[in-house]
């Protein structure tokens, strides 16, 4: 059905920006279809399958800053009395921003997040524009016939992430001319793989695809490890048998997929985390043919939205679906369920690039929490968003006690 080169519908607020405010310089890679979708994604391919093990150990740092955070910032009961999910949002930022520019992003140890220095003002302005795209996808979209309060911020703070964004891109590109070792650590960051591939992207190219990892990766991995905390401090029995498995397991950081391997719970757990709360809960795709599907024909051009949130809680698909069961994915008739049930990475040639980085991320930071803390959450239940990015709807008033 998805053909070659699958479409899917785009964002159409950021695809406006890019197309009334940069000139169509490039779609960016979210917003792209087509052969020009094809090109940009073999270009950025293998520097995001080896972008985690290149920056494992700084990953594992980034996690360690978390954890000693949440210490600081809990109060005598033990719960965090602050915004859970914007210190996870940093978390998120701090490590993706390793991988994409190799240089160590401190948001988690930096109060002030509004001074004018580089990585303040780029975090800044991360979640200014995340809020005006939510609110531009969200309901009616007035912006498409005036300017809007949340159109004026998008443009405003969009600009300002191209502009700080571009900015770290010469400043790479002029080090490849300059500097005779460059080429030897092209692979330090994601930039400079970019800048020294086989067929070398401009740098308003890499700009784009930059502010699309920053927007879509640092919001998405922050949606799926706010929830998995959630659920793994609601759901005592599952964080006990984790914490059985986690408890003696020592780290060895120079392969992650030796990691993942020793631990099949934790790897079933945030699988299980994703199919409740995929982190962005519809997948689109315009039809390149007609096709017939039920008895029905729909014709070629036909926006087909998925909503696979809704898919993976039926009844149908998986019992108890409603519930947070890890265990589901370890029993042999596990190979029995849908294959599009559940499929929070998406499916096909644009499944998401960024799943080996969110499952690391995710992997690492969970086995030093786990070790560290009992997760206990005492409130009512937290539901997803219903927005284009799924996000936690009540604050995440987790105790983190203290293992003896």
């Amino acid at each position: 059905m998805e053909g070659d080169f699958p479409v899917r519908s785009t964002l159409d607020s950021l695809n406006k920006y890019r197309t009334e405010h940069r000139n169509q310089v490039c779609g960016g890679f979210y917003t792209l279809n087509g052969q020009e979708w094809s090109r940009q994604r073999d270009r950025i391919c293998a520097p995001m399958q080896n972008a985690v093990n290149i920056h494992l150990y700084g990953i594992s740092d980034v996690c360690d800053n978390f954890i000693k955070k949440v210490y600081t910032i809990k109060n005598h009961q033990d719960e965090v009395s602050k915004d859970l999910y914007l210190e996870l949002h940093k978390w998120a930022f701090d490590c993706i921003g390793l991988i994409v520019f190799a240089k160590k992003f401190t948001m988690l140890e930096t109060e002030l997040v509004y001074s004018q220095c580089d990585m303040s003002w780029l975090y800044h302005c991360l979640e200014k524009a995340t809020e005006a795209i939510i609110k531009c996808e969200s309901g009616l979209q007035l912006w498409k016939i005036f300017t809007t309060p949340a159109w004026h911020s998008l443009v405003k703070y969009c600009d300002s992430l191209d502009s700080l964004i571009g900015k770290h891109v010469m400043e790479a590109e002029q080090s490849s001319v300059f500097r005779d070792n460059f080429r030897e650590n092209r692979n330090n960051s994601l930039i400079n793989s970019m800048l020294l591939g086989e067929e070398k992207m401009s740098t308003e190219d890499i700009a784009t695809v930059v502010m699309d990892i920053l927007l879509i990766g640092v919001n998405t991995i922050t949606s799926s490890m706010s929830f998995l905390i959630y659920h793994l401090a609601k759901y005592q029995q599952a964080q006990r048998i984790l914490y059985d498995e986690l408890r003696t397991l020592h780290i060895d950081l120079k392969d992650i997929n030796n990691i993942k391997a020793m631990t099949p719970y934790l790897q079933s757990c945030i699988k299980e985390n994703l199919r409740l709360v995929p982190p962005i809960p519809v997948l689109t795709r315009i039809l390149p043919r007609n096709i017939t599907l039920d008895r029905y024909n729909i014709p070629r051009g036909t926006l087909i939205i998925m909503s696979t949130q809704d898919a993976a809680l039926k009844e149908s698909n998986y019992d108890d679906a409603t519930k947070f069961k890890p265990e589901r994915w370890l029993k042999a008739d596990a190979k029995d369920y849908h294959a599009f049930a559940s499929i929070p990475f998406g499916y096909g040639a644009r499944k998401c690039l960024g799943q080996n980085i969110a499952e690391t991320m995710m992997t690492l930071l969970t086995i030093k929490m786990v070790q560290k803390y009992k997760m206990e959450y005492h409130y009512g239940d937290i539901q997803p968003t219903r927005t284009f990015l799924a996000k936690p709807n009540k604050p995440l008033k987790i105790r983190f006690i203290d293992r003896m």
